[in-house]
């Protein structure tokens, strides 16, 4: 499930870096040459100020500036967020090998892993834990996984259809970004545990995937993780560009209930216990809002102030 995720992030990236070229010339076809975000207001020199400082300080200022993406020059008010190719393809690229961490681990579960051992001992757990031990169901796992398939696919829906392609592609990357974020820390922490799984404390599962290397990656439950933090990015999303609309109260509504059901089919499913999901649904949410919560919105509003002029004014920066 992870590798089909981390491909579906990857085939999102691929698309988004090749729109960048289109979005580009549709600024250069505009009728203003568009400013950058990053590029610093430097104040007036001072009269005795040398001519070669002034203009190296600006030199200066313009290769520290970060090299924002633009999305849709024709239309500030979609795009939800302001991505920087110095900030958001390096995210990209580490959440897509963090994400690959799970596949390369070869070492079997330490307890019922093998034909002739006995099931994992459950008075070894919790006593919450305790009561899904044993836990074997292919098709409440085969539910999670279309229950993960929905949340993905309907935040990439809505957006699209809310903002259109450039501006929509470009905050479906910040969504794709949680979730390889949330996938990263799920598995650094999954690979640190190395805790069995529910199956490992009965014999209902078969024996391949008892003595398979995922019989040991229960903490954290990465289904969980991703889809709580598609959920919440995506809510974070509608929230900026539907303030005070209660498609916002919707989409938490719709969103949560489709992370809950992955959750809860993963412990009925015998993959996860109880706290796993618990441990996902937290890092998932809090990844989910920290992510999109890290970029700037495109528009902004400033106060404006001069000969007979007061008020506010809205600018969008690109």
């Amino acid at each position: 499930m992870t590798r089909v995720a981390t491909a579906v992030c990857s085939a999102l990236v691929l698309t988004w870096v090749g729109s960048l070229g289109l979005a580009r010339a549709e600024a250069t076809a505009g009728e203003a040459a568009p400013t950058s975000a990053a590029t610093p207001t430097i104040a007036a020199p001072s009269p005795d100020a040398q001519p070669q400082k002034v203009d190296d300080a600006k030199k200066t200022a313009k290769a520290a500036a970060l090299t924002p993406i633009l999305p849709s020059p024709r239309n500030p008010l979609r795009p939800a967020f302001q991505l920087y190719a110095e900030i958001d393809l390096p995210i990209l690229a580490v959440g897509l090998v963090f994400a690959e961490a799970r596949l390369f681990r070869s070492q079997p579960a330490f307890c019922g892993s093998t034909a002739s051992a006995p099931p994992c001992e459950p008075g070894d757990l919790n006593a919450i834990d305790r009561t899904t031990a044993g836990y074997w169901s292919p098709g409440w796992q085969t539910a999670s996984d279309y229950g993960l398939y929905a949340v993905g696919v309907g935040a990439a829906a809505l957006i699209f259809a809310d903002e259109g392609f450039l501006p929509g592609l470009n905050d479906s990357v910040v969504v794709a970004e949680s979730a390889l974020a949330a996938t990263a820390v799920a598995s650094i922490m999954t690979l640190a545990a190395g805790r069995p799984r529910p199956f490992l404390y009965g014999d209902k599962a078969p024996l391949s995937a008892r003595t398979s290397a995922d019989a040991g990656l229960s903490f954290l439950s990465n289904h969980t993780a991703i889809s709580f933090a598609i959920a919440t990015s995506t809510l974070v999303t509608m929230r900026r560009l539907h303030p005070g609309s209660k498609l916002t109260w919707i989409v938490a509504g719709v969103g949560g209930a489709i992370a809950t059901f992955v959750g809860t089919a993963r412990v009925l499913g015998g993959m996860h216990f109880i706290t796993d999901v618990v441990g996902g649904a937290v890092v998932g949410t809090s990844v989910g809002v920290l992510v999109p919560s890290l970029h700037a919105s495109p528009v902004s509003v400033v106060p404006v102030a001069g000969d007979g002029q007061h008020g506010l004014a809205l600018v969008a920066r690109f």
